[in-house]
């Protein structure tokens, strides 16, 4: 390889690492930089992956570090796991012999590149902090290639509370929330129609979301595996992002697209892999039962699924819950709905490790009393099933608190709940 090439790439990206002005992000708190494995961040094309390692290279007092991304038209012909190590050891002639930080962008567009960083990991040399928009380098895969060892992050689109910091709102108590409440809920309305990819809500630019999906379906989907029939995927990827917030069922796949049922199974997992969609099991005692259960499916961000989607901007109850379901990924081991005897459904119900589970309906508005009366049936049902005590109801805008059969259920506005949920995960 010519030195001369590996020389202006490193210059580039060394210098695009220290001049970019960058939003902090609260997963860079919960970072281990010190620990001698290697750190792993993934999420969506688009969330912010690239900030959090320049963020991640700021904190360090020292700047032995080498950053590359991946993305780079280079890497398109050099592409192997030799051009890692051509990268280091150019570095290390030309710029320092001290090198102790690698900060690798989009790794997955490097063939074979976990043998090269397992290589490098054993050798005790360098810290090393990789990115990618695959799920495949989530824990269970990551550990399979890097034979374990391993600290896994996933990095999704701006939370509500980063969202009001990239606005320059920063709430550091209950008296800020309450000085600013009604800026606070217009901003709200505002986050759930455009989402939280940082560039979006810093340019306001609804177009360029349409372009976001078109580039992780082309990116991500299309050229991993090599997709023929690019019309069918398209479109199975807007039924999947306008039915967020529903039961998804293969079948009802297959029949829409006319294609075989192996074709829709694996469609749908390449959209889970590249993060545009997630499923969410039915909870059972019996993991047989919860296997065999349909799943709901949510989408990576409201804004994504608003622009290339009409239909789901128009249903505002799905809108708030698929901000919920966002949210509470970040805070909780373990996602489920539930389904009582009766086959009422909840929309929620979480654990986290021994902490007691919690029941979680979400409905627009619950100022009607018939509409109260079905989801309160729901939670109590659920309630005395599960042997819990209590429940959350979150809405639009209607709070309450409700006494039933020695249960209580609180209802609040999602817009506060995420705020004041991120609040006790921080204090």
């Amino acid at each position: 390889m010519d030195k001369k090439q590996l020389i202006k790439i490193i210059d580039f990206w060394q210098k695009s690492a220290k001049e970019n002005a960058l939003f902090h992000r609260a997963l860079v708190d919960k970072i281990d930089v010190k620990s001698g494995e290697i750190v792993d961040i993934v999420g969506p094309r688009r969330s912010g992956k690239s900030s959090v390692l320049k963020l991640l290279m700021r904190s360090l007092r020292e700047e032995s570090w080498l950053y590359i991304n991946f993305e780079d038209p280079f890497f398109i012909d050099n592409n192997t796991p030799q051009i890692i190590e051509e990268l280091i050891e150019t570095y290390e002639q030309y710029y320092s012999s001290k090198l102790k930080y690698l900060f690798f962008d989009e790794i997955q567009n490097i063939k074979h590149w976990e043998k090269v960083i397992r290589k490098l990991r054993d050798g005790s040399r360098y810290k090393i902090f990789v990115s990618g928009s695959s799920s495949k380098l989530l824990s269970r895969e990551l550990s399979s290639l890097l034979t374990g060892r391993h600290l896994s992050y996933n990095l999704m689109p701006l939370n509500f509370r980063e969202y009001l910091s990239f606005k320059k709102i920063n709430l550091k108590s209950e008296k800020d929330f309450i000085l600013q409440e009604m800026k606070i809920a217009r901003y709200f309305d505002r986050y759930l129609k455009l989402g939280g990819f940082p560039k979006i809500v810093l340019e306001e630019n609804e177009e360029l979301l349409k372009q976001y999906y078109f580039d992780i379906l082309e990116k991500d989907i299309v050229g991993r595996y090599d997709i023929r029939q690019k019309n069918v995927l398209e479109k199975m990827g807007l039924y999947l992002l306008s039915g967020a917030g529903k039961v998804l069922s293969i079948a009802s796949v297959e029949r829409a697209f006319d294609v075989s049922f192996q074709a829709a199974s694996n469609y749908l997992e390449y959209f889970k892999d590249a993060f545009l969609v997630f499923e969410v099991p039915q909870f059972s005692y019996s993991l047989k039962r919860q296997q065999k259960s349909l799943k709901k499916i949510y989408a990576v961000d409201t804004g994504l699924a608003n622009a290339v989607s009409f239909r789901f901007s128009e249903d505002y109850g799905r809108m708030l819950e698929n901000c919920v379901f966002l949210h509470l990924c970040q805070f909780f081991e373990e996602v489920y709905y539930y389904k009582t005897k009766s086959d009422l459904e909840v929309d929620f119900f979480v654990k986290k490790g021994n902490q007691k589970p919690e029941l979680i309906q979400v409905c627009a508005d619950l100022s009607e009393e018939k509409t109260k009366k079905r989801e309160i049936k729901a939670l109590v049902e659920a309630i005395t099933e599960l042997g819990l005590s209590s429940a959350l109801i979150l809405t639009g805008y209607y709070r309450d608190t409700v006494k039933v059969n020695n249960y209580t259920i609180k209802v609040i506005p999602v817009s506060e709940w995420v705020l004041g949920r991120t609040f006790r995960a921080t204090a």
